[in-house]
């Protein structure tokens, strides 16, 4: 692990990689918060550190995305090329301003992803090869991403309420009852929940513990994890 000199930065950075293997384990994940606060230092603060975090928590899910590009074999490149230059694209295409577009971190990684495909075929194009056959590929790619995204929302359409209805009834308390749904169904961010609930909590630190907690029962959970299944 880096030293990192800014306290918030090494905070947000366990958080993140928190966030992330939650994320890896359940195949879902919350809105990354915390990532996305990463991403935020990052490009309004212009923070070499947080970038460092950024590119080492997300470097080996970009190399994942290129190893499987179908363009990437034509390439003659190793892979960690095409990684380095999705970052510098993602780093000279957001600025504070473009920041404010994305309201959760899976909208940046989907640019990230962007940014990816785009890197490996303009790098194809530059060396005026195959273009034909690069076209056809950026085409493919197109399809086949849109057909992902399509049948995601059909099959969260599908199981989103039965998962919902069952994960409310292993709530414990009226705070937990209350957070799961402010965070989860209305999609609202701890320290507005605090701002909308200060008697109801101490701090936005209890909100976080709090949605640990649920994530951590429901995970543990056999039942709920045969339907996710």
């Amino acid at each position: 692990m880096i030293d990192h000199p800014n306290p918030l930065v090494s905070d947000l950075a366990e958080e993140c990689a928190q966030e992330i293997r939650r994320f890896f384990d359940s195949g879902k994940g919350a809105k990354g918060e915390d990532c996305l606060r990463l991403f935020r230092i990052a490009i309004i603060h212009k923070d070499e550190n947080a970038w460092e975090v950024i590119y080492q928590q997300f470097g080996p899910l970009v190399k994942g995305w290129v190893l499987r590009h179908p363009a990437f074999p034509h390439t003659g490149e190793g892979a960690d090329h095409f990684v380095n230059l999705a970052f510098m694209r993602l780093w000279g295409a957001l600025t504070p301003e473009k920041c404010d577009e994305f309201d959760d971190t899976r909208s940046i990684l989907r640019y990230l992803q962007t940014c990816t495909h785009s890197a490996i075929i303009d790098y194809l194009r530059s060396r005026r090869k195959e273009l034909l056959d690069i076209d056809s590929m950026d085409v493919q790619y197109q399809i086949e991403k849109k057909r992902e995204i399509i049948s995601q929302q059909i099959h969260h359409a599908i199981y989103c309420r039965q998962v919902l209805e069952a994960a409310r009834e292993r709530l414990k308390t009226t705070q937990e009852r209350l957070v799961f749904h402010e965070a989860y169904v209305l999609g609202m961010k701890p320290q507005d929940i605090y701002q909308q609930h200060p008697d109801e909590f101490h701090n936005v630190r209890e909100i976080y513990r709090i949605k640990e907690n649920i994530l951590a029962r429901l995970r543990r959970d056999k039942e709920l994890q045969q339907m996710l299944a």
